[in-house]
């Protein structure tokens, strides 16, 4: 009389395409669902139902990368409202899709900060007109008309950011698997977390692995954040997040897989000609029969390579001991990596002298300057813990791959939460503990950042977390390579604010805020360079001018074993490799 029903009647079981073709119509304001697996298939579908039709779509998302650009160069979309808009794996770069969309003006961009945007959807999921928030103030997205500054209305004297919420017609996700009805598993970290399923007026087009039965949704209800009766179609999209990753936290026999380098390789190479990448799309999007074509397509051998590599500790399949040997082996070192160690020993001593027990980091060297801090942190017995914005806590990164999200690292997490979880009370909470690190393609004397636009108006990546970061952590560390064109006097466009900021490290030395701007306070010395002559160089390299503090300092030589682990972290050297320029400076 009680047992659970395992089996229904209504079925929302739909081709993806078929799905696309009947459900999503000219105009409409389309969510790409941030969570811990992203809608690669559904994307590639949206641009085989409508390419050269001018839909004149919206569409709203933590961030638009690799095979996404499609949407744009393929005429589909008239606004992106975006925290980040480039490459991101694996490393962030300016992607000239967009560069040139934006600049021609064919696209508007409204660049907003990873966590005002899922703070606005948000507010539209609970039925507020607006979201209150802690970021954007200061920074150049502020004076957006979807933002205001308001008073308190209960006295406090503080000021606080509103921004009005964002409401679309359609939310697009992909998940691990979905009953017929449309109960949805997710793939963790969280990301968005069940705004996914609430934001949007219409409802949710669902592409899982696989469709399962009731019983195994029951059997996994912590993963179950979409609910049926939010969504308006589920379609079976196996490697559906391709080229991107996804994540099995157990429960269903469901494979996950990594991230294809390979293709992201491709897609970079081809994005940089107009004419090249219009035949890409061709190759890989429209000549495809939907999802199931473009799987063929990839071939076998290639999904069980990326399936096989997500297996636990698979990565000691490919870091055979003669490459720990010759990697090892290696005396030598260049301005890059000494910069990273030094990032890093500034955080280590940071988290020892005052107490923080969190560190989030952006992409790139900043990364890799946490990854390696909180490791010898670690070591010695000190329990500072590695945030990421997506959703992770805790995790411990693995040898191979330098994604700052990359999937072999999410098993490792002591938990796994949502991006308002990492960015609204990690980072940002009232009593956070948090120390952050991020990268900057500029930055001026006060310590405001730019990654957004060059002074002839150029885009570059966006935000991404890093407004969020710099308005709210307790305190925040900027890592970037030194020059005039990047340490500027005035900044083109802010994008996170400087308050927060109180240190600055470059491959010439170490600059800590006195008086609201930053001093030069250790040197990075070449070998062989006397304090004077590195002081000159760090003057000549710089836009504004700096004091030098009265007990300068010089950083020491990287240890052998900081090397050993930086490199073992980036064994492909997308970041550290000698003479090979910083990829995630754009």
């Amino acid at each position: 009389m009680f047992a659970p029903q395992s089996h229904y009647t209504e079925s929302k079981v739909t081709e993806l395409d078929d799905a696309i073709r009947t459900l999503v119509t000219p105009g409409m304001t389309v969510h790409f669902g941030y969570t811990g697996a992203r809608p690669m298939a559904a994307s590639n579908a949206l641009v085989r139902v409508f390419s050269g039709t001018r839909p004149n779509f919206w569409i709203v998302g933590a961030g638009l990368v690799a095979n996404q650009a499609s949407l744009v160069s393929e005429g589909l979309v008239r606004k992106l409202t975006v925290s980040f808009a480039g490459e991101n794996y694996p490393t962030a770069s300016p992607n000239p899709v967009f560069q040139q969309a934006f600049a021609s003006g064919e696209v508007e961009l409204e660049n907003q900060s990873l966590l005002v945007i899922a703070q606005r959807l948000a507010a539209a999921a609970s039925g507020f007109p607006f979201a209150l928030t802690r970021s954007l103030a200061g920074s150049a997205m502020a004076e957006s008309e979807d933002f205001l500054l308001i008073d308190d209305p209960f006295g406090t004297c503080r000021r606080v950011g509103a921004a009005r919420a964002i409401v679309p017609d359609i939310t697009i996700v992909h998940g691990l698997a979905a009953d017929e009805q449309g109960n949805v598993l997710i793939s963790p970290p969280f990301g968005e977390g069940d705004v996914v399923a609430f934001a949007a007026s219409k409802g949710v087009i669902a592409t899982v692995e696989r469709i399962v039965s009731p019983d195994v949704i029951r059997k996994n209800p912590t993963l179950a954040v979409i609910p049926a009766h939010r969504v308006l179609s589920v379609s079976e999209a196996p490697m559906g997040c391709h080229p991107y990753a996804i994540y099995n936290p157990g429960g269903t026999d469901i494979a996950s897989y990594v991230e294809d380098y390979d293709f992201f390789m491709d897609i970079r190479a081809a994005s940089k000609d107009k004419a090249r990448f219009h035949a890409w799309v061709r190759e890989w999007i429209l000549e495809p029969d939907g999802q199931e074509g473009y799987v063929r397509k990839l071939g076998t051998d290639r999904v069980q390579r990326l399936r096989g590599r997500a297996q636990p500790e698979s990565w000691q399949d490919e870091l055979t001991p003669a490459m720990v040997d010759a990697i090892a082996a290696r005396d030598d070192h260049d301005n890059i990596d000494r910069m990273v160690v030094t990032a890093a020993r500034v955080l280590e001593r940071k988290v020892r002298d005052d107490g923080y027990r969190l560190v989030e980091a952006g992409v790139g060297y900043a990364n890799l300057a946490a990854w390696l801090a909180v490791s010898r942190l670690q070591i010695d017995g000190i329990p500072a813990e590695l945030v990421a914005e997506i959703g992770l806590y805790g995790f411990t990164p693995q040898p191979g791959d330098p994604f700052i999200f990359a999937n072999q690292n999410v098993a490792s997490a002591k938990g796994l939460t949502t991006a308002f979880g990492v960015l609204g009370q990690y980072v940002g909470g009232a009593h956070n503990t948090c120390l952050s690190i991020i990268g900057a393609a500029q930055i001026d004397a006060e310590g405001n950042v730019n990654s957004s636009f060059t002074s002839s108006g150029r885009f570059l990546v966006g935000s991404g977390g890093a407004n969020d970061i710099g308005s709210a952590s307790e305190d925040v560390v900027v890592v970037t390579s030194q020059s005039p064109k990047r340490l500027v006097a005035e900044l083109p466009y802010v994008t996170s604010p400087g308050t927060r900021v109180s240190t600055l490290v470059t491959d010439l030395g170490i600059f800590e805020k006195r008086a609201g701007r930053f001093a030069l306070t250790s040197l990075v010395p070449a070998a062989g360079q006397t304090v004077a002559d590195a002081v000159a160089k760090a003057r000549a390299e710089c836009g504004w001018r700096f004091e030098v503090a009265d007990d300068l300092g010089v950083e020491p030589m990287p240890d052998p074993d900081d090397l050993l682990r930086l490199r073992l972290f980036d064994i492909r050297g997308d970041f550290l490799n000698p003479g090979k320029a910083g990829p995630q400076d754009g």
